[in-house]
């Protein structure tokens, strides 16, 4: 007969472990509804779906880019901070815009990827320490994804971003989105019984400090000299793998709902316009 010990080591997972949240319980009792093959999402990078909405964002934000790119009808220059591997220039390429790419990102083996691609320029920085190695003036759009949650200080990138853009530059910032009573709850009660979320955890690991509705990011934004043109949403509901994301009605589904409730859960994009005469005193 086998002991305690012998059976607590069978493979079949225990669904009330603590490991185990919500997706990976639903994940395990129904495998039939998650892909295992690879598909290249939207004609750009491998994906186990044809159009995951976690990549959603690139798409939108490649639209900003494009729009810009048509406005100012001339090879323009965007700033890529976060960078990570440059997927960025793929989503953009797809449009065929004509852009110089500059990555920032604190790893250098991501920005070896990103010059490969086709960046100009890189520069192995982490954003809590500025200024940035570039000129005043430089940079026509700036794209800002997944950045402002982790800064205790979001403003101080802000106002560097004030001094590197061009004076009607665009910038294109995504932040996750949520309600203010769960942000509320977040914020302020949950470090109480987790010390992982304490602000002090948080940032060693450089993990979210920040926490946004969309109100309080264009609040944000407007304090620092942006005027926000456009906020759009990427999702309702997403899963990794789930079988709705190898369907474009589901993909148009969601991006319908982020158009029409842009503040209401997930991730948001925000196009916002620099206007630096909002801040020169008036004569």
């Amino acid at each position: 007969m086998p002991t305690k010990k012998e059976m607590g080591s069978n493979s079949s997972p225990n669904f009330f472990n603590k490991h185990y949240g919500i997706k990976e319980i639903f994940q395990k009792l129904t495998p039939f509804l998650f892909s295992s093959q690879t598909y290249l999402a939207y004609g750009v990078e491998p994906s186990p779906t044809k159009f995951p909405l976690d990549k959603a964002r690139y798409l939108t934000q490649a639209s900003y880019v494009h729009e810009e790119y048509l406005k100012r009808n001339r090879k323009i220059k965007v700033l890529d901070i976060g960078c990570n591997e440059g997927m960025m220039i793929l989503y953009c390429r797809k449009n065929k815009i004509e852009a110089d790419f500059y990555g920032i990102d604190i790893l250098q083996e991501k920005l070896d990827i990103a010059m490969k691609r086709g960046y100009q320029s890189t520069s192995l920085q982490d954003v809590t320490s500025l200024p940035f190695s570039y000129e005043d003036g430089l940079f026509d759009v700036v794209i800002c994804s997944h950045i402002l949650e982790h800064l205790e200080e979001p403003g101080k990138i802000l106002e560097e971003l004030n001094r590197v853009m061009r004076d009607g530059g665009l910038l294109i910032a995504a932040v996750p989105i949520g309600l203010l009573p769960g942000i509320l709850w977040r914020q302020y009660v949950t470090p109480l019984y987790d010390a992982s979320k304490r602000k002090s955890a948080v940032l060693r690991r450089f993990g979210h400090v920040n926490f946004f509705t969309l109100p309080r990011l264009k609040s944000l934004l407007k304090r620092h000299h942006f005027t926000v043109e456009e906020a759009r949403g990427d999702f309702l509901i997403r899963c990794r793998k789930f079988f709705l994301e190898n369907y474009k009605w589901w993909y148009d589904f969601n991006q319908w709902y982020g158009k029409l409730f842009p503040g209401i859960l997930g991730h948001v994009n925000v196009k916002a316009r620099l206007n630096l005469s909002a801040k020169k005193p008036a004569a």
